[in-house]
C-alpha cells in the first residue's frame, strides 16, 4: 500500500514535470511551425512575385520592341515625306523661276498649272508629315512610359533576387528549428504519454487495493455491527430471562399443591395399617377366650 502510494506521488509529480517540459516544447514548436511557414511563404510570394515581374519584363519587351518597329517605320515615313516635300518644294520654287522666262501664255499656264499640282502634293505631304510627327510623338511617349515601367520591374526583380539568398537561408534555418523542435515535442509527447499510462494502472492497482480495503473494512465493519447485535440480542435475552424468573417462582406453589395430594395418599396406606391392628385384638380376645 505505501509503495504503491509513493509511486503514485512520484509518478504524479513525474508527469506535472514532463507535461511542463511538453507544453514549453509544444510552444517552442508552434513558434517555429509558425516562423517556417512564415518565411517559406514570403519566399514562395517573392518567387511568384519575381516569375509574375519576369513575365511583365516579357510583355512590356514584346511592346516595346512593336512599338520601337512602329516608331521605326513612321520615322522613315516622315522622313520620306519630308524628302518628298523637300524635292516638291524646288520644282515648284524652280517652276516659278521658270515662270519669268516663258515665251508665251500658253506656256505660262502650263507652268502655273504644273505649280497648282506641285502645291497640291506639298500640302498633302505636310499633312503627311504632320501625322507621322503626331503619331512618332506618341510612339515616343508609349515607348517612354514601357521602358520606365520595364525598368521599374526590373529593379523590383533585382531588389527581390538580392534579398532572396537571406531569405532562403531563413527557410533553411527555421526548418532546421522545426525538425528540432518536432522532435523534442514528439519526445516530450510520448513520455508524457507513457507517463500517463503509468500513473493510470498504478492509480488503477491502487484503486484497486482501496477498494478491497474498503471492502474488508466494510465486512469487518459489517461483522462488528452484527456481533453487537448478537451482544444486544443476548443481553435483551439475559434481561427477559431475569424478568420472567418471578413467574418461575409462582408456578413452583403449583407443584407445591402437587406434593400434597401424594401426602394424602399416605394416611390411606395409614389407615390400611389400623385394619391390622384391629386384627391383632382379635386374637388378643381369643388369648383371653384361652386364659379362661
Amino acid at each position: 500500500m505505501g509503495t504503491l502510494t509513493s509511486g503514485v506521488k512520484k509518478l504524479a509529480k513525474q508527469k506535472q514535470e514532463i507535461s511542463k517540459i511538453r507544453r514549453l516544447s509544444e510552444k517552442q514548436f508552434k513558434k517555429a511551425k509558425f516562423t517556417s511557414r512564415k518565411y517559406s511563404s514570403t519566399l514562395t510570394s517573392l518567387e511568384k512575385r519575381v516569375n509574375s515581374s519576369r513575365i511583365q519584363i516579357e510583355d512590356f519587351s514584346q511592346t516595346l520592341n512593336q512599338k520601337i518597329a512602329q516608331l521605326e517605320s513612321v520615322q522613315r515615313l516622315k522622313k520620306s515625306a519630308q524628302e518628298r516635300l523637300d524635292f516638291e518644294t524646288q520644282n515648284k520654287e524652280q517652276l516659278e523661276s521658270e515662270i519669268d522666262f516663258s515665251n508665251t501664255e500658253e506656256e505660262k499656264q502650263g507652268t502655273l498649272s504644273r505649280i497648282r499640282i506641285i502645291m497640291g502634293v506639298i500640302d498633302e505631304t505636310k499633312n503627311e508629315i504632320k501625322q507621322r510627327a503626331s503619331m512618332e510623338k506618341k510612339l515616343t511617349q508609349i515607348i517612354d512610359d514601357v521602358s520606365n515601367s520595364k525598368s521599374k520591374i526590373s529593379h523590383k526583380i533585382k531588389k527581390n533576387l538580392e534579398s532572396k539568398p537571406e531569405l532562403v537561408n531563413l527557410v533553411k534555418n527555421s526548418k532546421n528549428k522545426l525538425e528540432t523542435t518536432a522532435k523534442k515535442y514528439t519526445s516530450s509527447k510520448l513520455r508524457e504519454d507513457l507517463t500517463k499510462t503509468k500513473l493510470a494502472k498504478i492509480s488503477s492497482e491502487l484503486s484497486e487495493l482501496l477498494r478491497k480495503r474498503a471492502k474488508a473494512k466494510a465486512r469487518a465493519e459489517a461483522k462488528a455491527k452484527l456481533k453487537k447485535a448478537k451482544a444486544r440480542a443476548e443481553a435483551k435475552a439475559k434481561l427477559k430471562k431475569a424478568k420472567a424468573k418471578p413467574k418461575k417462582a409462582k408456578a413452583k406453589p403449583k407443584k407445591a399443591k402437587a406434593k400434597p395430594k401424594k401426602a394424602k395418599a399416605k394416611p390411606k396406606k395409614a389407615k390400611a395399617k389400623p385394619k391390622k391392628a384391629k386384627a391383632k385384638p382379635k386374637k388378643a380376645k381369643a388369648k383371653k377366650k384361652n386364659r379362661r
